[in-house]
């Protein structure tokens, strides 16, 4: 009988902030491209959505020293996924210039 140690149930604090960012590009995907290049193009909407992944992760990894750590390194990387999806969808400022990204949309796609 092979013992079974419960890190190999669940997996590392490492590709749960990869998840996490992963998770983030999904539910920002999910977004129709106006309000998606709206909320990449305000500042305090990326510091909401910065703020509410760093809260999520403080609960779900809450007590222990490593999940704080994970918690605060998946607030990077949510940094880092919002300025990759700023380039990749582009974004709207001030709800009139059209910053164009890797993904371009039409002006009927946008209105």
């Amino acid at each position: 009988s092979s013992d079974v140690c419960s890190s190999d149930l669940f997996p590392s604090h490492d590709s749960l902030v990869v998840l996490t960012a992963i998770m983030e590009m999904i539910l920002l995907s999910m977004f129709p491209p106006k309000y998606r290049l709206r909320i990449l193009g305000s500042a305090n909407y990326r510091n909401v959505l910065h703020i509410t992944f760093l809260l999520l992760n403080l609960i779900i990894h809450w007590g222990t020293v490593i999940g704080t750590m994970s918690a605060v390194l998946a607030f990077v990387v949510s940094i880092i996924t919002l300025r990759f999806a700023m380039y990749l969808f582009g974004y709207i400022v001030d709800g009139r210039y059209y910053h164009v990204g890797w993904v371009k949309y039409s002006v009927e796609e946008l209105q």
